[in-house]
């Protein structure tokens, strides 16, 4: 088994020294919190904007699909009624 006093070869740090590593040790700290936060944030943006384009692809997607295809999406819109009426009824 290894000795801890044997492990601590460096020389004792004063409180003053151990004050300046830990001030330091904030101060890197808040550059990375801060750094970090930019990063979500930038990621945040991009997503919503993804998410905001996949919905307009979607919309515009569905509105060309039913003038395409106008008796399809009436007969669709009917079945999708009638199966929302039964469940209403039953309920």
């Amino acid at each position: 088994m290894s000795d801890p006093a044997a492990r601590n070869t460096k020389a004792p740090t004063s409180e003053h020294d151990i004050g300046q590593q830990i001030e330091t040790l904030r101060a890197d700290l808040a550059r990375l919190t801060e750094a970090l936060t930019e990063e979500m944030t930038d990621g945040l943006q991009t997503a919503g904007r993804k998410i905001g384009q996949t919905g307009a692809d979607a919309k515009s997607r569905a509105t060309n699909a039913v003038l395409d295809h106008p008796l399809t999406a009436i007969g669709i819109a009917v079945g999708i009624g009638l199966l929302l009426g039964l469940v209403a009824r039953k309920a």
